[in-house]
């Protein structure tokens, strides 16, 4: 059987998701920093996440359909060149001279988030039609491993930028890195026939009103099968936790590190470090059986980081954080990923993200709320909760049974 790296296909969409990824750094950093400095607090850039929720709320019921219809390369390419143009607009709003460009910014945000889902349900489907299904478990892992060393990357390029410009011009290096990500992928040629048709006005109108038929459907074939929806609502509680890191790393080095904004870039390079780290692991950590375990390890580490700490305790809390965090997504995509019927691929992408999309809206609001009253407060918000999520992976361990086997 091949290794990833022997795959041409496999290896050129990793280098496509190392260029995303690397654009994906700078934005995060990048981003929050730029609505520090506009507005002086987290409340904006805690906004920018719930409203790019609402964003991936509106348009994944119509993605999974769309994507299931096309191409899952041609649909990654187009929305890398999207993303490119959204961040492009988030960068001329913040050097153009307007009243208050945060509006615009928040907009543009949103509509950034709208295609970096479409972009990842293609992923979901590509990797489910285009690689063999032993080594599923073993290319999620090093996505995201790319994914993390092209976060890490970002930041770092973020560092560099910001010794001699603004966060508005670091923006412009994640679009080129954007544009890069869509040519690398372009090259891609699929493995396996994708059941698609060529794409017209007539294929997106018959996607769209039939819409509720696939969905209706679907649903139909997981109504004996509760755990697996509890497995897409369990796929939120990752990203919240990585968001929430994120979101509240700013106030952290403000606190303890006299706002320092190069701890900022540590910090969140050490929680990648940690992904990287789990990844050459995986295929004895990212187990069934270890979902909870690693769902209630992200729950401790906030709560760990609400006692204040020091250097050694954050950086130590951030590195084990990545870790963990990295095993739970990991199981949860994969096997979601394999037991997806053929045609439900980029409709369970879709659920998951929409999964992913509700908990930002539903639950970082409360983070921010929790952070506006203490530091200690808004990670203690985070560990309650990640330890909900973790008593609902108990239920996903023992309950869920694979109808192909992961890994």
């Amino acid at each position: 059987m091949r290794t990833v790296w022997q795959d041409p296909r496999a290896r050129r969409m990793l280098g496509a998701i190392l260029m995303s990824s690397l654009g994906f750094g700078l934005n995060v950093l990048a981003l929050g920093q730029l609505l520090f400095e506009l507005t002086g607090s987290t409340g904006a850039f805690v906004t920018v996440l719930a409203s790019q929720g609402i964003g991936a709320i509106c348009v994944l019921p119509f993605c999974g359909p769309v994507v299931d219809a096309l191409r899952s390369t041609r649909v990654y390419v187009t929305a890398a060149l999207c993303k490119a143009a959204c961040v492009l607009a988030i960068a001329g709003f913040a050097a153009a001279p307007v009243g208050d460009p945060v509006p615009f910014i928040m907009a543009a945000a949103v509509l950034l988030a709208v295609f970096d889902n479409v972009e990842r349900a293609a992923l979901f489907k590509f990797t489910a039609h285009h690689i063999d299904r032993g080594l599923v478990v073993r290319f999620n892992a090093v996505t995201g491993m790319a994914f993390q060393v092209g976060v890490v990357i970002g930041m770092a390029l973020l560092g560099v930028v910001l010794a001699f410009g603004t966060p508005a011009r670091a923006l412009l290096v994640s679009v080129a890195a954007s544009a890069l990500c869509a040519g690398v992928a372009r090259g891609v040629r699929p493995e396996r026939t994708e059941n698609t048709r060529p794409l017209s006005p007539a294929l997106l109108r018959a996607a769209l009103t039939g819409m509720l038929g696939d969905w209706r459907r679907m649903f139909g074939r997981y109504r004996g099968e509760a755990v697996v929806f509890a497995m897409v609502v369990t796929c939120a509680a990752d990203f919240l936790f990585a968001n929430s890191m994120s979101t509240l790393v700013v106030p952290l080095v403000d606190r303890f590190y006299e706002g320092r904004s190069w701890y900022v870039s540590a910090l969140e390079a050490t929680f990648g470090v940690g992904m990287v780290t789990a990844s050459f692991f995986t295929s004895r950590t990212a187990k069934q059986k270890l979902l909870p375990f690693w769902l209630a390890v992200q729950a401790a580490i906030a709560l760990l980081l609400s006692a204040g700490g020091n250097p050694v305790v954050h950086f130590a809390a951030f590195l084990l954080g990545g870790f963990a965090n990295l095993n739970s997504l990991v199981w949860l995509l994969a096997s979601l990923q394999q037991h997806a019927g053929e045609g439900d691929k980029a409709k369970m992408a879709s659920l998951r993200l929409l999964a992913i999309g509700l908990g930002s809206v539903l639950l970082m609001p409360a983070v921010g709320r929790a952070a506006k009253v203490s530091l200690g407060t808004g990670y203690a918000g985070v560990a309650a909760i990640m330890l909900a999520f973790a008593l609902c992976g108990v239920w996903v361990a023992a309950r869920f049974r694979p109808r192909v086997p992961v890994g």
